[in-house]
């Protein structure tokens, strides 16, 4: 769990980081939501520390590598975010197998914490989803 609760915090981070880019670049709604999606991550730490020291156990915060980016476009960005989101992703059904094969009360716990995440891979599968609908309403029919 020492380990998922240093991913979340490296995530938030970048999350921070495409904010700021984000609001820049003037897309507030994106940098709105990555600004929640960064207080979603430190939401769970919090819950993971909680855990941790209610159990009886040690949380260990790793020290941590400041990355700089510097984005060429949005679209560069949101390459990345979604590259991010799949990492973290994988981390957590990783990490979800793991606590499935040693202990249900963890695995509940953590499903629990990640059970209403929008991932923003998804959001955009959705808009896209609704922006071909709508083209089609547009398109001349031959």
């Amino acid at each position: 769990m020492n380990e998922l609760i240093n991913t979340e915090i490296w995530s938030t981070g970048l999350y921070l980081s495409l904010q700021v880019y984000f609001e820049d670049e003037r897309l507030p709604i994106l940098s709105s939501w990555l600004n929640s999606q960064a207080q979603d991550n430190m939401n769970k730490v919090y819950q993971m520390m909680n855990r941790i020291c209610h159990d009886g156990g040690c949380v260990v915060i790793n020290e941590m590598k400041r990355d700089t980016h510097e984005w060429t476009t949005p679209l560069n960005a949101l390459n990345e975010l979604l590259e991010h989101e799949q990492y973290i992703s994988r981390q957590v059904n990783t990490f979800l197998i793991l606590c499935w094969n040693v202990s249900i009360s963890f695995h509940s716990f953590i499903s629990g914490l990640y059970a209403d995440r929008i991932y923003v891979s998804t959001a955009f599968m959705e808009l896209l989803r609704i922006l071909a609908k709508e083209n089609e309403r547009k398109l001349p029919y031959f």
